[in-house]
């Protein structure tokens, strides 16, 4: 059966129970940050909720993102499995999540020469000829004669460390594939302090005692807060009026539809392609290789299977 549409504007034919679709606006929307965990399935207390745009809430950052780690997702967490355990913490691989502190040894916010406009870093550290670890200040004593107080660039950093070469420069306007002595900056950037610096977000779960990764990129088949977001969108879209109001009303009950025993198959899943990984098998052959686990395989290339998205081993 075909049925005719017509908005006004111009006319069109569409399959028998499918819905045209609309018109793009600005509208509203909700921005959701949510934790799922295998043992308990959707943290509700650690839930965050926004109505992003310029003129309301305004947008979700990684500044927003740590102070729901530790206001709310690290200790409902907690709270959730008792004294004793140490959490492991999946973290998508995004711009605001890879973020750094105010005062992270990032070598790319120093300048080659003292003071001037550059970070205020925290302490670095290296070791001398004896193998000792030294403690470095990334500022001068309050006694030196010429910069007290100041803070040091990095020729005075690589030269306490006795790194500096004569004729460097701050950056090489196209470092050579492989360099690593090319200018003051690749020199630093390769020190183990600045090498083993973490992103904020790590910092914040490590200092609360757990344990944190950051997911690589482009591998959504390994963060399993990706299906629980499609799960969700899709019980928002079957019951949709296309009404904010019906939205805000319909998101916490979107959210708790999704039991834990399907976060658990997710896991398992996530476990799979791991496997295949580690196995040597290229992204085109684990993925065969996690579908063989699953009730049948599927080539559809527009669209998630059923049996993908609920109906996992």
């Amino acid at each position: 059966m075909m049925a005719q549409a017509n908005d006004g504007l111009k006319e069109g034919w569409f399959l028998d129970g499918e819905q045209p679709l609309k018109k793009k606006g600005v509208g509203q929307g909700i921005y959701q940050s949510d934790v799922i965990c295998p043992t308990v399935g959707w943290i509700k207390k650690a839930s965050e909720t926004m109505e992003y745009g310029k003129n309301y809430e305004g947008y979700w950052n990684g500044e927003k993102f740590v102070k729901q780690l530790c206001e709310k997702i690290i200790p409902e967490s907690e709270a959730s499995h008792g004294p004793g355990y140490q959490a492991l913490i999946l973290v998508d691989n995004s711009q605001g999540h890879c973020a750094y502190a105010e005062d992270a040894l990032i070598a790319s916010r120093m300048n080659l020469k003292p003071s001037g406009k550059q970070a205020r870093l925290r302490n670095g550290w290296y070791f001398n000829e004896l193998g000792e670890k030294v403690i470095q200040s990334m500022i001068f004593l309050p006694d030196h004669q010429e910069f007290p107080n100041q803070l040091k660039g990095m020729k005075q950093v690589l030269q306490e460390q006795k790194l500096w070469q004569n004729g460097l420069l701050m950056h090489c306007q196209q470092c050579p594939n492989g360099g690593t002595d090319c200018c003051a900056w690749k020199i630093l950037q390769n020190q183990p302090d600045f090498i083993s610096q973490k992103f904020l977000v790590q910092e914040v779960i490590e200092d609360a005692g757990h344990i944190c990764l950051i997911l690589p990129k482009f591998h959504c088949e390994l963060n399993i807060i990706e299906y629980f977001w499609g799960s969700v969108k899709r019980w928002l879209c079957e019951h949709c009026d296309y009404t904010f109001s019906t939205l805000q009303k319909n998101m916490p009950t979107a959210l708790k539809s999704v039991d834990v025993i399907l976060i658990r198959k997710w896991q398992n899943r996530m476990f799979r392609w791991l496997d295949a990984y580690r196995g040597g098998l290229s992204a085109h052959d684990a993925h065969f290789h996690v579908q063989a686990f699953s009730s049948r395989r599927y080539t559809l290339h527009r669209r998630i299977p059923d049996n993908v998205a609920g109906s996992l081993d």
